[in-house]
Formats: C-alpha cells, sequence, structure tokens
C-alpha cells in the first residue's frame, strides 16, 4: 500500500505516544490535521517555536515523549530553548521535527538546518521518505538513550509524496518515570560546570556516573555575601510557598531559582528568562496535575506572557507566580518602565490574584491556598516594589 509521507509521520508520531506542539510551516499542516484525528487529546497550533520548543522539552524532560515540529527558521527562534534543553536534558525522548525548505520557495531567506544545530552542538540526522517511521521511532530511542534532545530535518516540499508502506503498530512505551534532580535541572552558576561536563561526556558517548557531583548550597547561608540581603527579602514567601508548591515547579533562571536549594526545596527545573510558564505547561501535559511556574517581572514581559496562550488555549490550571519588583534584579539593577507589567496582564484581570505584602506571613498563605486550590489559570502577583 502507498501513503503520504506526512501521514506516515503523523502515525509514526502517535504510535511513538508523543505529545505533539506545533508552529505552522508549509509542509506541516497535513501532519498536524491527521494526527489531531489520530489523538484523542486536543494538539492545538502554538504561535512561537521558543514556546512550542519549551513546552515540548518540559513534557519530555517529566516522563512523557514530546515533539515540536517547525520550519528551519523557526529553530532558530527556538535555539535559546534548544540550548537549554541541552544542559538540562531530557527523561523521555524529545524530538525536534524540522520542516526544512532548502531552496527559499516559502521562506524569508535560505537557512540550512544542520550547520544551525552543528553550532549549537544538538544531535541530528534526515528524515528518509522510504523509511520515515522508522527514522522517526530511531530518534526517539537515540533521545532516549542520549537523554538529549534529537533532531529529526525532513524536506517541507515532500510532504505529499505517496511511497510504499506497510501496517505496522509499536505501542507506545509508557510514560518515564521523572526523578528530580536540581544538579542536572536547575540551570545555574553553581551546577553549570557541572551540566556542562555532563552534556560533554553525553556528546562523545561516555559515561557520566564518574562525573564528581557539585556541593548544594545551603539558602542564604551559602551564598556570596552581595546575594544573600537580595534573597533574604523572598524568604517569608518561599518559606509557606514549599508547603503549597504541589508536583512540579519551574522557574527561570536567576535568583529566585536559588530557592530549589534546601531547606526550601521550591524549585525543581529552570530554563531561560520567562520560560518557566510553558516548561510547566509541559510538566502538566505529561501527566503532573499541580504545577507552578516561577517567574520575574522583568523574565514575563520579556517572554513569559507568551507562554499564557498555551494555558489559555489548552485549558490548563496553571499557577504562575511573579516577583514584581520594578526591575531586572539579575542583570544589575534596570528599571522597568512604570506599568508595563500591568498593561500586558489587561487581558487576564479574572486570573489574578495580589500578595500586596510579601512579609505579611498571613496574606501570603491565604493567597497562595486560593491559587492551589483554583481549577483556572491563576497569576499570582506578589509586590516588591519599593515604596
Amino acid at each position: 500500500m502507498t501513503e503520504r509521507v506526512s501521514r506516515i509521520i503523523a502515525r509514526a508520531l502517535f504510535d511513538a505516544g508523543a505529545l505533539l506542539t506545533y508552529v505552522p510551516a508549509t509542509g506541516g499542516q497535513d501532519v498536524h490535521r491527521f494526527f489531531c484525528r489520530l489523538s484523542p487529546l486536543r494538539h492545538p497550533i502554538s504561535f512561537h517555536e521558543e514556546v512550542a520548543f519549551t513546552l515540548a522539552h518540559g513534557a519530555a524532560l517529566t516522563g512523557r515523549r514530546s515533539c515540536a515540529m517547525m520550519k528551519g527558521h523557526g529553530l532558530a527562534k527556538a535555539a535559546n530553548s534548544v540550548v537549554d534543553a541541552l544542559s538540562a536534558g531530557t527523561t523521555a525522548g524529545l524530538l525536534i521535527l524540522i520542516l526544512e525548505d532548502p531552496e527559499g520557495k516559502h521562506s524569508d531567506s535560505i537557512l540550512n538546518s544542520a550547520s544551525l544545530l552543528e553550532g549549537m552542538g544538538a544531535p541530528y540526522r534526515y528524515g528518509h521518505n522510504d523509511s520515515m517511521r522508522e527514522d522517526i521511532l530511531q530518534a526517539f530511542e537515540d533521545s532516549e538513550r542520549s537523554e538529549l534532545p534529537v533532531a529529526l530535518i525532513v524536506n517541507a516540499d515532500e510532504m505529499d509524496t505517496d511511497v510504499l508502506t506497510s501496517p505496522s503498530m509499536t505501542p507506545a512505551p509508557p510514560n518515564r518515570k521523572y526523578v528530580r534532580d536540581i544538579t542536572r535541572h536547575v540551570l545555574c552558576p553553581a551546577f553549570g560546570a557541572y551540566q556542562h561536563e555532563i552534556l560533554r561526556a553525553k556528546r562523545s558517548g561516555a559515561g557520566i556516573e564518574a562525573l564528581s557531583r557539585p556541593p548544594v548550597p545551603m539558602i542564604p547561608d551559602n551564598l556570596p555575601e552581595k546575594r544573600k540581603p537580595v534573597l533574604e527579602r523572598y524568604i517569608p514567601l518561599f518559606s509557606i510557598f514549599r508547603e503549597l508548591r504541589g508536583d512540579v515547579v519551574a522557574a527561570d533562571t536567576g535568583l529566585t531559582s536559588m530557592f530549589a536549594c534546601p531547606p526550601f526545596d521550591c524549585i525543581d527545573l529552570t530554563t531561560y528568562l520567562g520560560g518557566s510558564v510553558p516548561l510547566a505547561l509541559g510538566a502538566y501535559l505529561a501527566g503532573h496535575r499541580s504545577v507552578w511556574a516561577v517567574t520575574g517581572d522583568f523574565s514575563f514581559i520579556a517572554a513569559g506572557h507568551l507562554g499564557l496562550h498555551e494555558a489559555i488555549q489548552r485549558n490548563i490550571p496553571l499557577k504562575v507566580l511573579i516577583f514584581d519588583n520594578g526591575m531586572a534584579e539579575t542583570t544589575g539593577g534596570q528599571i522597568i518602565p512604570e506599568g508595563t507589567l500591568e498593561r500586558i496582564l489587561t487581558p487576564y484581570r479574572s486570573h489574578l490574584l495580589a500578595i500586596r505584602n510579601p512579609f505579611d506571613a498571613e496574606e501570603i498563605r491565604t493567597t497562595l491556598q486560593t491559587a492551589a486550590a483554583s481549577e483556572t489559570l491563576t497569576i499570582v502577583m506578589a509586590n516588591y516594589r519599593e515604596k
């Protein structure tokens, strides 16, 4: 029998048990449409490749096979998140399906995805029409063996090609067990060298068992003196948050991510500034039903708000905690123009809660409890602006 390449891809992704995120691109429409017919779940389109990939990474990191499908130029937009995924690794298979436009027929310019992947150090392979199903399943297996995302490059102009195929059913593997490990999954200077050594070992095919884990600092005692006053401001809130934190908490890399460390243990995963929102959404889609994203106002303005579209259209009851201090604290205290955060959050007014005094234990507890019990998207703003 013969079947279109696009449908072979969709069927292989479904048989692999993958979650699919997709930013519209030439060649991908029939893959997505047919996949949605096969899957009992909703797989709406995404609007930004960095968000789509981060969501897929969040799911794969916490145990569910995932695929982010995009065009080559979209890979350039997702590159920040891909680099972070290489450092944090993955638990279940993570596939980047790239719809290549080698002659620039459907793009503003010609981009060689392989060169971009090589620059990032990301493993990749090419998908061939006559072995597409096997190529996809092998890419998932390669990803799980290496614990790294793997890219598969396919020609966008050949999706309508009919090729010989034979019916084949491969039972989808069960979700893999997610194990919290902040030395590998929290991207920050304290663990960066260790994570890089792991990545180098994976790329070379060497084992990682002999690598020495870095010490995990106690907060705030083991931090540099200049950082302590800043983090001490957040201790009252995190002291209560750790009691209500739920299954998985994702954060942006930055100062608050250090509350992943004991005695607080409040953060499980981190990624680029603003990436905590889609990372947490991915964890929810992997089956973790109580998830939080922790972010700062600068990070949320820069990129975090892009993930809220995903939460709304997928109807995910994500909890978002925003530390509103009016500045980009991690990078030197640059001031955020007054009212910027409020304008971005205007469409989400019905989802907002506020902690007006982040040093009032009763207010903190009551607000966080209300958020934790909510069955819809809930955004908590903690006001740390100087009065």
